[in-house]
């Protein structure tokens, strides 16, 4: 370490002190000379790129390459040059004691400012704040009969558009591949560290953490990858009401309906997880078929059996983190990507349609689950002729995924034909009765 600090510094000696920017710049024009050299060596080795430029590029599979590293600083600087972009407390309390001071007239004592006067503002603060005081956005507000703003809401404005850059910040640091999206393992890495800050996680013991962190990601994925490409774009999530469900947890106090609708919530996830646990008779850490079944009574065999054919299980168990994404479709049955879940499971020939053949199959399950415990009538023809009037399908006697979701009552087609409870509690509707499915 000696022999290395001592030849730097006869390296730098007698050469003038240079400022960041130059260092900068002097970098610039190696690096252009470098790309330069490259260019020649290709020309030379192919004489055609002289003539037509070269436009693809293989990426190295190695992370620990060149191309990789290089990449990675340039985005570690990128976000540092952005964060210093961001506003600090001190430039937001700046930017509000000076919207009170100019106030536009005349007093009618509200809190308004005009076009004249936010732009004299704008000249009074720091660079970085005048993003917010363009006329774009000044038009965005509603204007009274002087052509003024409320102060109060623009402010509000400011402060979510900060919060939200910080975010996209904060979130791009574990963007591993620097393409704008997280996999798997980058949120995982983003939930954990972020965990220690949430309030309402201090009281989680530390062997969960793992099983939280995963119930947690599971949520990010079922709703923004339904397509399962094994990614996540930041912009969706940024945009998405689950992000606001997470940082709900940094309120102080959370009472408790709101924690149990919270999936995040410490409650919600030890819900889940011992409902797991309840279902794993066998306590071997998977689920079997049977076990599963036990989720809910009602549900019929060949609805079991396809969930396991269509989503992955291990030797024919399931883990946690697939029996969440099941929960998940469970609980949100009305949502687009649960109806896009089941849709896998009810297209068994995968034909990207549901016919009459598929409809009788799954029918007959319900129907002969409720022989066992009601006395029924019921007629599949007559069933399947409601169904069509649900649906509305565009093509006849055919239902796609897009009829389920246009329809409005994907979820009560869904569950009339995968659950015999909720069948029957359907039908009996405007009787009121129902049955016990669960002794």
């Amino acid at each position: 370490m000696k022999n290395w600090a001592d030849a730097l510094r006869k390296f730098n000696e007698g050469k003038p002190h240079k400022s960041p920017a130059e260092n900068d710049r002097e970098a610039d024009i190696e690096f252009l000379k470098l790309l330069e050299e490259e260019k020649q060596l290709e020309e030379e080795k192919n004489p055609t790129y002289k003539n037509i430029p070269r436009f693809f590029y293989k990426k190295p599979n190695n992370e620990q390459s060149l191309y990789y590293r290089v990449r990675q600083e340039a985005r570690t600087r990128f976000l540092q040059n952005k964060t210093a972009e961001v506003l600090d407390k001190e430039d937001l309390e700046q930017l509000w004691y000076l919207l009170k001071e100019h106030i536009s007239l005349p007093e009618d004592n509200t809190e308004r400012i005009n076009y004249d006067q936010f732009v004299y503002v704008s000249s009074l603060l720091p660079p970085k704040c005048r993003q917010f005081f363009t006329s774009s956005t000044f038009l965005k507000f509603e204007r009274d009969e002087y052509g003024r703003i409320e102060i109060v809401p623009f402010f509000h404005y400011v402060v979510r558009k900060v919060n939200l850059f910080q975010t996209r910040i904060q979130i791009s640091l574990y963007d591993s591949s620097g393409y704008g999206y997280l996999k798997e393992k980058d949120l995982e890495n983003y939930i954990f560290e972020l965990m220690p800050t949430f309030p309402q996680l201090q009281n989680l013991q530390e062997t969960f953490y793992p099983f939280y962190v995963i119930t947690a990601v599971r949520k990010f994925f079922f709703f923004l990858d339904p397509k399962r490409t094994g990614k996540i774009l930041i912009k969706d999530m940024l945009t998405s009401p689950i992000l606001a469900e997470l940082y709900e947890l940094r309120q102080e106090s959370l009472n408790m309906d709101d924690a149990l609708q919270n999936w995040f919530s410490v409650q919600s996830s030890l819900r889940v997880y011992d409902q797991y646990l309840k279902l794993d008779q066998d306590k071997n850490g998977m689920l079997k078929k049977y076990e599963l079944a036990n989720y809910s009574k009602g549900l019929t065999k060949i609805f079991i059996d396809r969930i396991f054919e269509e989503y992955q299980t291990f030797e024919g168990e399931m883990d946690y983190k697939t029996f969440l994404d099941f929960v998940l479709a469970m609980e949100n049955k009305k949502s687009p990507q649960a109806l896009q879940y089941f849709w896998r499971v009810l297209d068994v020939f995968h034909k990207n349609a549901i016919d009459t053949f598929v409809i009788n199959m799954f029918f007959r399950a319900v129907i002969q689950k409720l022989e066992t415990r009601v006395q029924t009538d019921y007629k599949v023809d007559d069933l399947k002729d409601e169904l069509w009037d649900m649906a509305k399908p565009q093509l006849p006697y055919c239902i796609t995924l897009q009829d389920l979701i246009n329809c409005g009552v994907g979820d009560i087609i869904v569950s009339m034909l995968t659950d015999a409870k909720a069948f029957y509690e359907y039908d009996q509707r405007e009787t009121g009765e129902t049955e016990d499915f669960e002794d």
